[in-house]
C-alpha cells in the first residue's frame, strides 16, 4: 500500500472562480526584481524562524529584528545564520526595497484571480487584487525559449497552494526569475514543488515534505518550515557562501511512504515516488537523502555527494511518468527514523564496464511478497556487482553497485530500481561480480 504524507495543518478549501488566460500577450518584458543583499539568503524572516522535522537549507539563514531560531538542529543549514545583526538588517531593508519594486511594478499587468492551478502562463506581469490559489492543478510558466524571461506575480492578500501541486518551468525558464510579491503571507502546502523568490510582507509556512527552489523572504513575520528542502537557484542573484546553487528541475517527489521496520531484513524500509514534470524523457534520476541522524546510515546508497546519501532511479523516466525508489535505512539501536529531507535530480545512467572474477552465492531465497534475498560471503569495503538473467546468457547489471559493509552481504531483488522489473518465482538467475 502507498501513502501520501499526511499533511500537518488544515489546508482551508475555498471554491474559486478559475481564470482561463490566453497564451499570448502583446506585453513588455519585465526586468527582474533586485534582491540586493537579500539574494544571499535562502531563508529571511522579521520575527522568528522555527523548523521542525528533517528540513535543509542550502544557503544562508538571516533573521531581523527578531532573535529566535528553532528546530537547527534537527535541521541544517549550509551556510551561515545571520541573527539580529548588521547584515541580516541590510538584506531586510534590501527586501522591503525589493518588495516595493515587485508591487510598484505597473506595465501591462494581465489580471489574475482565485485558482491558477492547471494553467500555463508566458513570462509577464500578474496581478491578483485579493488572493491566490494554486489548487485544481499545477502551474506551469513557459519561458518561450527565453533563460532571462522573468515572471511577477502580485498579490493584494495570501498565496496558497494546496497539497502536492507542483510550479513546472518549461521553454527555459528559471526559477531564479520568478517572483512572487505577497501582501500578507503565503502558505506552500503538504509536498507541494514551489519556485521562485516569494517576498511575502508578513509570514511565509512551508508544510511538511514540501520543497523550494527559491527563496523564502518575510519582512514582518515567521518562516515557519516542515521537513522541507530549500535551494537558492542558479541565476537571478547571488547564492552567498551557503553553497552551491541548484538549476531548475521539473523532477519531484510526489509521495512517500511512512518508515517501517522490516522483521524479515532488520533493515527499516521506506518507499518515495518520484514523478516525471518536464516535456521531456529523463534518462536517470537521483534521490538525495539528507538530515538523517548520525547513527543512521542509507543501507543501499547508490552513491553519495559532498557526504549526503542518494538512490540512483537507473530507468528512464518520460513525460508524465512515475517510478518507485525503495530506501533501506540501518539504525543498530532500532529506535524509530525521524523522516529525511528529499531533493530529486537528473543525472545520466549508471553503468558498470569492468569484470572480474564471479564468487559464490550462499543463499537464494524467495520471501514472502515476492522479493528475492541473495546473501554472499564478501570482504568488508571491497566492491560488488549483482548480475540477472532471465535465460543466463544475456546478463544484465543491478543498480547500485554494492560496497561490502561486512563478510556478509544480503541483497534484495525488489524490482526498479535495482532491476528492470519486479522478480517472479524462476524467472531469475543471479550471479555475484567482484569489481576491481
Amino acid at each position: 500500500m502507498f501513502f501520501k504524507l499526511k499533511a500537518t495543518a488544515r489546508i482551508l478549501t475555498v471554491s474559486l472562480l478559475g481564470l482561463t488566460i490566453p497564451h499570448q500577450f502583446a506585453t513588455a518584458a519585465e526586468l527582474p526584481v533586485s534582491l540586493g543583499s537579500a539574494a544571499n539568503f535562502s531563508v529571511l524572516a522579521g520575527s522568528t524562524v522555527t523548523s521542525s522535522g528533517a528540513t535543509i537549507i542550502k544557503g544562508n539563514l538571516g533573521l531581523w529584528p527578531g532573535t529566535a531560531v528553532t528546530g537547527f538542529p534537527p535541521g541544517m543549514v549550509t551556510g551561515t545564520k545571520q541573527i539580529n545583526n548588521l547584515t541580516a538588517k541590510a538584506a531586510q531593508g534590501d527586501l522591503t526595497i525589493a518588495f516595493n519594486d515587485a508591487a510598484g511594478r505597473s506595465t501591462a499587468p494581465v489580471p489574475v484571480a482565485g485558482n491558477i492551478g492547471g494553467q500555463t502562463l508566458p513570462p509577464g506581469l500578474y496581478k491578483s487584487t485579493s488572493s491566490l490559489e494554486i489548487s485544481s492543478g499545477d502551474l506551469t510558466l513557459d519561458g518561450q525559449g527565453d533563460p532571462n524571461a522573468v515572471f511577477i506575480f502580485q498579490i493584494a492578500t495570501t498565496l496558497v497552494t494546496t497539497s502536492g501541486r507542483q510550479v513546472i518551468l518549461i521553454g527555459g525558464a528559471q526559477a531564479a526569475n520568478v517572483f512572487w510579491q505577497v501582501g500578507t503571507s503565503a502558505t506552500i502546502g503538504t509536498a507541494s514543488g514551489m519556485k521562485g523568490n516569494i517576498l511575502a510582507d508578513q509570514s511565509i509556512s512551508i508544510q511538511t515534505g514540501a520543497t523550494l527552489q527559491g527563496r523564502a523572504l518575510a519582512r514582518i513575520g515567521a518562516v515557519t518550515l516542515q521537513g522541507n528542502a530549500i535551494s537558492v537557484p542558479v541565476t537571478g542573484g547571488s547564492g552567498g557562501s551557503g553553497g552551491p546553487l541548484v538549476t531548475s528541475t521539473n523532477l519531484f517527489v510526489s509521495a512517500v511512504s511512512p518508515i517501517t521496520l522490516n522483521p524479515q531484513t532488520g533493515l527499516f524500509e521506506q518507499t518515495v515516488r518520484i514523478i516525471n514534470n518536464s516535456q521531456s524523457t529523463i534518462n536517470a534520476a537521483r534521490l538525495l537523502v539528507q538530515a538523517l541522524p548520525a547513527d543512521v546510515r542509507v543501507y543501499n546508497a547508490s552513491g553519495s555527494v559532498s557526504g549526503t546519501p542518494f538512490l540512483q532511479y537507473n530507468l528512464a523516466l518520460p513525460p508524465g511518468a512515475a517510478g518507485d525508489l525503495q530506501i533501506e535505512y540501518y539504525r543498530l539501536n532500532r529506535r524509530n527514523i525521524p523522516q529525511p529531507a528529499f531533493i530529486v535530480q537528473e543525472t545520466t545512467r549508471l553503468s558498470v564496464t569492468a569484470t572480474g572474477p564471479f564468487i559464490k552465492i550462499n543463499r537464494n531465497v524467495q520471501l514472502p511478497g515476492g522479493r528475492i534475498l541473495i546473501e554472499f560471503s564478501a570482504i568488508r569495503g571491497h566492491r560488488y556487482a549483482v548480475q540477472y538473467s532471465s535465460d543466463r546468457q544475456n546478463w544484465k547489471t543491478a543498480t547500485p553497485i554494492i560496497t561490502a559493509p561486512s563478510n556478509r552481504v544480503q541483497w534484495y531483488d525488489d524490482g526498479p530500481p535495482k532491476t528492470e522489473s519486479k522478480p517472479t518465482p524462476g524467472s531469475r538467475f543471479y550471479r555475484i561480480m567482484v569489481l576491481p
